[in-house]
């Protein structure tokens, strides 16, 4: 079975965005480029965000590439008015929880979870994360779009790793299994 795995970036304070969804807290943090983002990468060949994260990703990439790593990486855009896509490029009103149950049983590498809370929260709620990767910078921004949002119940992972690349720390979660 497919490994789902987030990998992603937040504020001390719990937040991956301002909220205007701007990332350059993140991008100004020393060691980012350090961290293993390419090697990640190069295991998934499946990607899954929320329209927000696409359209950002898309604005600020000049390569138009959500997977530079791997071009052929297949992107899967949540969105509630689905349209037309590409060939790599698949917008989707499908419940993210049921996409991934399915998509996981399919052949194929890793599966990255991109993006925020709306995306992130149902497949943790319906205990379908593998991996949670959190690169966690040291800014608090005091308000913005949370990574994490409530929940009526509660996931345990079990903590795997801790590397820091300069200002960056690293934290590698894995879903615990019960005994």
């Amino acid at each position: 079975m497919r490994k789902v795995q987030f990998y992603g970036a937040i504020s001390l304070d719990g937040y991956l965005a301002t909220t205007d969804q701007r990332l350059d807290w993140l991008f100004q943090t020393a060691g980012g480029d350090e961290a293993p983002t390419e090697q990640f990468l190069q295991q998934v060949d499946t990607a899954i965000m929320g329209r927000h994260t696409y359209e950002y990703t898309m604005a600020e990439t000049t390569d138009q590439l959500i997977n530079p790593y791997r071009p052929e990486t297949r992107t899967i855009v949540m969105t509630t008015a689905p349209h037309a896509g590409n060939a790599t490029t698949q917008f989707t009103n499908t419940p993210v929880a049921e996409l991934v149950d399915h998509l996981r049983r399919e052949a194929g590498q890793s599966i990255w979870i991109v993006g925020g809370s709306g995306v992130l929260m149902p497949l943790i709620t319906a205990n379908l994360v593998d991996d949670l990767f959190i690169q966690i910078a040291p800014v608090i921004l005091g308000s913005g779009i949370r990574l994490f949002t409530t929940s009526e119940q509660s996931q345990r992972y079990q903590l795997v790793n801790v590397t820091h690349y300069d200002q960056l720390a690293e934290l590698h979660y894995q879903k615990q299994v019960a005994d």
